[in-house]
């Protein structure tokens, strides 16, 4: 019996369109005469049926991009004008309950193409093997009179000077250089089932990351007066990881145990850069000086981890995560300068910094139906990050500026031990109107070593009810409050262990710190936090739905005189849905968001300006309040957005997407009553964006569609830290002298789709 046509419908989800697989086998035998056989009809769209009923699909075409662009092409390979083939292929064989086999295939024509083979036993075995490429674009409007990979030099007849004012062969020597990323990634994958109980899988991985990025980098002998550059950066990396877990499921515990292990190979070990400035003696200055940076280091890691949980009785269950890692790091240490004829009296310490990170997380959560109405939920988190590195001296040649520093400018590698446990207790309580209350605490203790603060316990209270007095209606407000309270904040900590004791005895009580002393970092200061959070869904009918979701949350630093003193955000969004009829769907978005942030800082230079404790006049700039400067930052996005689905017939479809995007940063700093401080606002920073998607497919017949694809994308952006800023605008700084966004693209793309069974 020949299947019957499909009506006009939507996407359905998953479990109906299975659903309705099965009545379509049942309507192919049921008779003619069977006044319940309309109930059995086929009511696919076409596009579900060839997605489930065909052996395989084969798509090719043609795409072509307007213009050359680094926002709209970032990540999806349409960065460069012109065109692009369009291929995709999934094909694939089941053999009843004996094998299946499956191969994809997508975007072959471009950077981001991917794809995968499987072989399987239904429900036994699944053996995978396949490959992902992907890319990133970045701004490559930047220029470099740089030339080479890791050994940048400049071109022959290079004109140096004090400053990049003077360097007149700068214009002819700048050159383009692509900013762009690659990352292919190839692996091999087995799940097998051993039986009722136990699973068996394993996987292996190679990547491979390729391409250019940028960095900064300065010679210098005092950091205060450097010679600054911007460097394109070469990226060669190889990683390979390796995992095999095995499983057990039970009537009452179920395991999953893994081991991993991963090693990184950076095929480059440093840049190198000659100096293009005439500043320092011979050895240093230009055509004879050169910089060097260590890139990043080779390292290997191995885990173990075991989770799972455990049915006491049909009330009481635990659940378990626990992980240990070791991250080892024995790459060879550079030398002191890559500048060969600056001098150097004491050698390295060691050969390699042979260092050892080992990091354990673990997680237990105990959940209790102590009632119908009533149950409870206490977890436990721990993570624990271990340093296991010699600590030794190293009397640097700061910024290859030069020869080796004096013995009291010995600096010592330092270890960032951490500490993190966090308890917490939940309780909820089923109220009528579908209504639930949940009540809950945390605690969390983070022990920090070489840190400003030693130790941070904060206090987090939650409250949440749902309700849902209609059926059409239903809410859920969140309340949270949290309290963290901190050590004495010791500021001269971090400067200890940095510093020989040598220089910290010849160091005035008063001077001994990095930061200023009222100045605290965020994350280790005493700060009180509070969030509101309300979210509505309400369905006037089957045809409508609505959401609305509001988050306000203050950050209050109240210890905190310097540094960020208190951040506040707020957030509304909006959805709408419309469903006028089954071929015809409109969706609807928009969202509002503002973050606002207060800090400041003090303005004082070194020597014996650099006393902070200093309480009679005249008062040195570092112990000066009329030297504090402080700054209002605020962003704001706007978020709008509507989609539409229309299938006006049963082998046409049309689908319609609009976003606009549209963020503000300002930075606006408060009046300074020190004379010689005259702070101005920064430009406000605007970016917009629209986005304009369409797409149409038409099943011309029930083996062969065709697909058409439209994009208009849309962005500007005018930073101030790029407009009109060019390679050579600042004097002690070589930029790229990139430019802002600016694009308008264009994107046409034809396809055809054949199916075959």
């Amino acid at each position: 019996m020949k299947r019957r046509p499909c009506p006009a419908r939507l996407r359905q989800p998953t479990w109906r369109s299975a659903l309705l697989a099965c009545t379509c086998l049942a309507a192919a035998t049921a008779s003619a005469q069977d006044r319940f056989a309309g109930l059995l009809e086929e009511t696919r769209p076409l596009a579900t049926r060839w997605q489930t009923d065909y052996r395989g699909t084969l798509e090719l075409g043609l795409g072509y991009s307007s213009a050359d662009n680094f926002m709209a092409g970032q990540y999806n390979g349409l960065q460069e004008q012109g065109g692009t083939l369009l291929g995709n292929l999934d094909w694939r064989r089941f053999a009843g309950a004996e094998s299946y086999w499956q191969a994809s295939l997508s975007d072959l024509g471009l950077a981001t193409r991917e794809g995968e083979l499987r072989w399987g036993v239904p429900g036994k075995l699944r053996l995978s093997a396949g490959f992902d490429h992907q890319q990133q674009v970045r701004n490559n409007s930047g220029k470099t009179p740089f030339q080479g990979d890791t050994v940048l030099t400049l071109p022959a007849d290079w004109v140096s000077g004090l400053t990049t004012a003077s360097w007149t062969a700068l214009p002819g020597a700048l050159q383009r250089f692509d900013r762009e990323l690659e990352r292919n990634n190839y692996y091999l994958s087995l799940d097998s089932r051993l039986n009722a109980n136990w699973q068996l899988g394993s996987s292996l991985r190679y990547s491979t990351r390729e391409g250019t990025g940028d960095t900064g980098g300065a010679i210098y002998i005092d950091a205060a007066s450097g010679d600054g550059v911007l460097l394109p950066a070469p990226i060669d990396h190889r990683t390979l990881e390796a995992d095999a877990s095995l499983g057990y499921s039970g009537d009452r515990l179920h395991l999953q145990a893994s081991l991993a292990w991963s090693d990184f190979d950076n095929r480059d070990a440093a840049l190198r850069w000659q100096n293009p400035y005439g500043s320092f003696g011979p050895r240093v200055r230009y055509p004879t000086g050169e910089g060097a940076l260590a890139l990043a280091p080779d390292n290997s890691q191995a885990s173990a981890r075991l989770s799972g949980h455990y049915l006491f009785t049909p009330r009481l269950r635990l659940h378990f995560d626990g992980s240990y890692a070791v991250a080892e790091q024995d790459q060879a240490l550079l030398p002191y300068s890559g500048n060969p004829a600056l001098s150097v009296l004491q050698p390295l310490p060691r050969d390699s910094f042979d260092g050892e990170v080992a990091t354990t997380h673990s997680r237990a959560r105990l959940q209790w139906q102590a009632h119908p109405k009533l149950d409870f939920q206490l977890s436990y988190r721990l993570r624990d990050r271990d340093y296991s590195a010699p600590r030794d001296g190293y009397r640097y040649i700061p910024g290859d500026g030069g020869d080796q520093s004096r013995p009291e400018l010995t600096v010592y590698n330092r270890s960032h031990d951490l500490l993190s446990q966090t308890l917490e207790l939940e309780a909820n309580y089923r109220l009528p109107l579908r209504g639930q209350l949940t009540l809950g605490y945390a605690w969390e203790e983070i022990e920090r070593r070489n840190a400003a603060t030693e130790d941070t316990v904060e206090d987090r209270y939650s409250l949440e009810y749902r309700v849902q007095p209609w059926q059409s209606l239903g809410a859920k407000l969140g309340l949270t409050w949290a309290d963290r309270g901190a050590d004495t904040y010791q500021w001269d900590q971090s400067w200890y262990a940095l510093l020989d004791s040598a220089l910290i005895n010849a160091t005035p009580d008063s001077q001994r710190y990095s930061n200023h002393p009222l100045l605290s970092q965020y994350y280790l200061a005493n700060r009180e936090q509070q969030q509101v959070k309300l979210d509505l869904n309400y369905l006037p009918d089957p045809r409508w739905s609505f959401n609305l979701n509001l988050l306000w949350r203050e950050d209050d630093f109240d210890k905190s005189v310097l540094g960020v003193t208190e951040t506040r955000l707020q957030s509304l969004q909006l959805a709408a849905s419309y469903l006028p009829h089954a071929s015809l769907q409109f969706n609807l978005h928009a969202g509002l968001d503002r973050y606002e942030a207060d800090q400041g800082s003090r303005a004082f230079r070194g020597g014996q300006e650099k006393n902070a404790f200093a309480v009679q006049a005249p008062l040195p700039q570092a112990s000066d309040p009329a030297r504090n400067w402080f700054l209002a930052n605020r962003d704001d996005s706007l978020v709008l957005g509507g989609q539409l689905q229309w299938q006006p017939r049963e082998e046409l479809e049309f689908e319609l997407d609009y976003r606009f995007v549209d963020t503000r940063a300002r930075q606006d700093f408060s009046p300074v009553a020190a004379a010689d401080l005259n702070p101005a606002n920064l430009p406000t920073v605007d970016t917009r964006l629209h986005q304009f998607d369409a797409s149409g497919l038409w099943h011309w017949q029930e083996a062969v569609s065709f697909r058409v694809q439209y994009r208009y994308y849309r962005y500007q952006s005018d930073d101030w830290a790029w407009q009109g800023v060019s390679a050579n605008t600042i004097d002690k700084v070589l930029t790229f002298g990139q430019r802002n966004p600016n694009e308008n693209v264009h994107y046409v793309g034809l396809s055809v789709l054949y199916r075959w069974h």
